[in-house]
């Protein structure tokens, strides 16, 4: 069953992200429209909004749940206080902030910006960085685990940190995938993680290097046969289930797929929704998948812009349990 939440943004959804914490159904949202938004996800409803004056390109949540970190093209890291309707500024970069998680075990926001950095903030303490990584490269996705960091490239390479040594990557490391880096994301397994290409393609890769070696692979995916034979779409964003470790792709075909990681098989296919899906995200009881439905302009300009939309899709564990090995 799905579901759509109400005043969904004006411009393209950069980021869906589900609050942590089991139970919890409040949904964070930011867009091209410089908007951060919260919702729930149960009510359908908007329960604030942060205007700030350029797109925001991504978002994430704090510990306190009332509270999100975002950035993008204002240069700005910033938290918003729903609660409070208060913005604190934490940090800036030299060119956009493309990317933006919190780590909890931490208590660290990390950025990862086009201006070929990642920088590390203690929101307690705002303004200068804990840490600033030179990638040499612009960031186009980053995610954080328990110990590690790890950052997809614009030169098509994964950059491989420790938290506790955020001097000299682990690995600098050609990625699997032939094109552009568009999502990364670390697995419920701590030990992999799966990165999307804009050629539809997924890698599924190792941290440890002699594991990687044995059983890293990529697989086409998000493809529509023509008679011709085949439009490749982009896979946008990537999320792991928080339960059974599986996980869902959203591509430019208007596709969400949930994929087995170590059967390499597909689960199931959501049918294609109205234009691209720009960004997926799971609750943290993995019974809602939240999706993000905008279109990115792979295929140039069209008008008018086809209508954006914030899908809640309920989901059950025969959906998402791994194939029995």
């Amino acid at each position: 069953m799905t579901t759509k939440l109400a005043a969904p943004p004006l411009d393209c959804i950069s980021r869906v992200k589900f609050a942590p914490g089991v139970g919890n159904t409040q949904l964070l949202v930011s867009s091209w429209d410089g908007q951060v938004c919260l919702y729930d996800a149960r009510t359908t409803h908007k329960i604030g909004t942060h205007k700030q004056s350029l797109a925001v390109l991504d978002c994430s949540f704090l510990e306190d749940v009332s509270k999100a970190v975002s950035g993008g093209l204002e240069k700005r890291l910033v938290i918003w206080d729903f609660q409070n309707l208060r913005e604190t500024q934490i940090g800036r970069h030299d060119e956009a902030i493309r990317c933006v998680e919190f780590q909890p075990e931490t208590r660290q926001v990390f950025s990862g910006s086009w201006d070929r950095t990642v920088r590390a903030w203690d929101p307690r303490q705002p303004s200068n960085p804990t840490s600033v990584i030179s990638l040499g490269t612009k960031a186009f996705a980053l995610d954080v685990g328990t110990r590690n960091i790890i950052v997809g490239g614009a030169d098509r390479c994964v950059y491989i940190y420790d938290n506790r040594n955020l001097g000299q990557p682990v690995e600098r490391r050609e990625s699997l995938l032939k094109y552009q880096i568009r999502a990364l994301k670390i697995g419920v397994n701590p030990h992999l993680y799966a990165s999307g290409s804009v050629e539809g393609r997924v890698g599924i890769e190792y941290l440890d290097p002699q594991e990687n070696e044995e059983k890293h692979y990529a697989f086409k995916c998000h493809r529509v046969k023509t008679d011709g034979g085949e439009d490749i779409h982009p896979v946008n964003c990537i999320d792991f289930h928080p339960v059974h470790g599986t996980f869902a792709t959203g591509g430019s075909d208007g596709g969400v797929c949930v994929w087995d990681a170590y059967a390499k098989k597909r689960l199931w296919r959501l049918s294609p929704l109205d234009t691209s899906v720009s960004s997926l995200s799971f609750s943290a009881d993995g019974t809602m998948l939240a999706i993000g439905v905008s279109y990115t302009f792979d295929n140039g300009d069209k008008n008018p812009v086809p209508a954006n939309e914030l899908v809640i899709r309920q989901i059950t564990d025969s959906e998402v349990q791994p194939k029995k090995r």
